[in-house]
């Protein structure tokens, strides 16, 4: 497993899968079309929206990048990237919050990111990258550094029937 392959599978996603914590501390799952500045990503959300007031609370969160069902041979070893990273918000009056949203332009509807990038309750998180891991099949795990670097395999200690057996 290589860095560009991880590169690659991260390349063919718009949206991320995002895991969140309530302001209360429960668990919360959302979805958020990204982009990505070097090894950081980031998403424009509204704080209407429970996972956009979830990160002005607590910023760990977890992304999950995941094979899409209908393309995948084994649901037991679905490829996938999950990655720890910390929110930290953007705000209006920062140079990095223009270039993002004219990334975020270039990449989806521009009149659409104009108009949320201009409403009061969207804010622009950036999701900096901890460490992750990657699984591309059966024996195909592997740690992520934070820049998304491969750095090793994971072994595990299978037995048959995972010592039940």
């Amino acid at each position: 497993m290589t860095t560009q392959e991880v590169e690659l599978f991260l390349e063919t996603f718009q949206t991320l899968i995002m895991a969140s914590l309530t302001p209360e501390g429960d668990p919360y799952a959302s979805t958020a079309p990204y982009i990505r500045i070097g090894d950081d990503f980031y998403i424009l959300i509204s704080t209407v929206a429970q996972h956009g007031r979830n990160l002005l609370v607590h910023s760990k969160v977890s992304l999950l990048f995941v094979e899409d069902e209908s393309q995948c041979v084994q649901p037991f070893a679905r490829k996938r990237v999950t990655i720890e990273a910390e929110a930290s918000e953007i705000t209006r009056d920062e140079e990095l919050f223009l270039h993002a949203i004219e990334r975020f332009k270039a990449h989806f509807d521009s009149e659409l990111v104009t108009s949320l990038s201009q409403m009061g309750d969207f804010h622009l998180f950036k999701l900096s990258v901890l460490r992750g891991n990657v699984v591309m099949g059966f024996g195909k795990a592997y740690h992520l550094d934070e820049n998304l670097e491969v750095t090793a395999h994971i072994m595990g200690n299978h037995q048959r029937g995972h010592g039940h057996g």
